[in-house]
């Protein structure tokens, strides 16, 4: 973004419209983008109960599945979000499969620290 007034016009506004719809899609609160980790730093920091990450991640995966059915009805003019959907329900379902476990070493590794 801070190149783009050195740039063509030609280039520089669809490389700006790009730069700024991505920017835009990572920051929805859903797990495995970045504003779905501000949201669970949050959780976590608040209250630091697996129920509440339990529900943050089934509310993300809610979210995740509407939105794959959502893009599938609308092709072929979503692609590009169909497949992002179903990268991120990969990724989201794997977060939920392994959720425990990275609880269960997080406190083996605070009562080390303590």
């Amino acid at each position: 973004m801070a190149i783009t007034p050195f740039l063509d016009p030609l280039v520089a506004d669809p490389l700006l419209k790009i730069q700024l719809i991505l920017l835009f899609i990572n920051m929805v609160p859903i797990w495995p983008l970045d504003g779905g980790r501000v949201i669970m730093a949050l959780i976590l920091i608040f209250r630091p109960r697996i129920r509440m990450v339990e529900l943050y991640l089934s509310i993300s995966l809610l979210l995740i599945i509407l939105s794959v059915f959502i893009a599938f009805i609308l092709l072929p003019k979503t692609l590009f979000l169909l497949v992002l959907s179903i990268f991120l329900l990969i990724q989201l379902v794997n977060e939920w499969r392994y959720r425990k476990y990275r609880f269960a070493f997080e406190k083996h590794v605070i009562k080390r620290l303590t």
